[in-house]
């Protein structure tokens, strides 16, 4: 177990064009901002948007191929910069959509895992909101890349079910006691309950107005700025609200 100590939570997200922030969440469709923009660390995501819509049920053609040779090559341009999600499939955006959605993700993190010289960020699926089923992963996960640095949860980006995602945090930092866990899509709601769980998570969430009825994106909008700075600042005082506890 770990000492106790106050949460020391690193958020990732893509701020506005004007703001400089150094943790950057990507995509493979906008990933040509990692030439643009001054960044410490960013994480490349694969890309699950793809899977919103309800007849997808996989990834563009030849897109693992080309997301392997993606990653070799910018990983040589950005040098300890850059975490690369090795392709999941969610089971959270249409449930029951994606047949064999663990199988299928499993069966990537088997491929990728062992391609040398890219840090990539294998990540933990199950079926919609069954802990029996995200257990199972991790349980498979583990026997596949053991003690590996860093991994992701994704069954909590569109949940909002707070004990599930309290769930799904306290049983991956069971079985990586040691590992840098990242949450996909954290809601602050759920941020108080599991920040002694994780060390980091990624959001869009600041983008989108809290006007009923509104369907623009805040970065489209001069505000822009202040309105992640403000979700900066709630982010603090969350954190610093908490009491230093012990990580398992």
């Amino acid at each position: 177990m770990r000492s106790k100590e106050k949460a020391q939570i690193r958020f990732y997200t893509l701020p506005p064009r004007v703001v400089e922030y150094p943790y950057l969440l990507l995509n493979r469709k906008n990933r040509k901002l990692l030439l643009k923009r001054q960044f410490t660390h960013a994480i490349l995501d694969s890309g699950v948007m793809d899977f919103a819509k309800k007849n997808v049920q996989e990834y563009p053609e030849g897109f693992l191929r080309e997301w392997e040779e993606e990653a070799q090559k910018l990983q040589q341009t950005f040098p300890g910069k850059l975490w690369f999600v090795i392709p999941d499939y969610p089971d959270d955006y249409n449930p029951g959509q994606i047949k064999n959605n663990v199988s299928r993700t499993l069966k990537n993190i088997q491929r990728f895992i062992s391609i040398k010289g890219v840090d990539w960020l294998p990540v933990i699926q199950s079926r919609y909101l069954d802990k029996l089923s995200f257990l199972e992963s991790l349980q498979k996960t583990k026997a596949i890349i053991g003690d590996y640095p860093r991994v992701a949860i994704g069954t909590v980006c569109k949940c909002r079910k707070l004990d599930f995602i309290t769930y799904c945090c306290q049983a991956t930092r069971q079985f990586f006691p040691k590992s840098w866990i990242h949450a996909f899509g954290l809601t602050l709601r759920a941020l108080p309950r599991v920040a002694h769980l994780i060390d980091s998570f990624d959001s869009t969430a600041w983008t989108f107005p809290r006007e009923r009825g509104k369907r623009s994106y805040r970065t489209r909008t001069k505000e822009a700025p202040e309105y992640f700075r403000a979700y900066l600042r709630r982010i603090d005082e969350i954190l610093a609200s908490l009491e230093p506890q012990a990580k398992p």
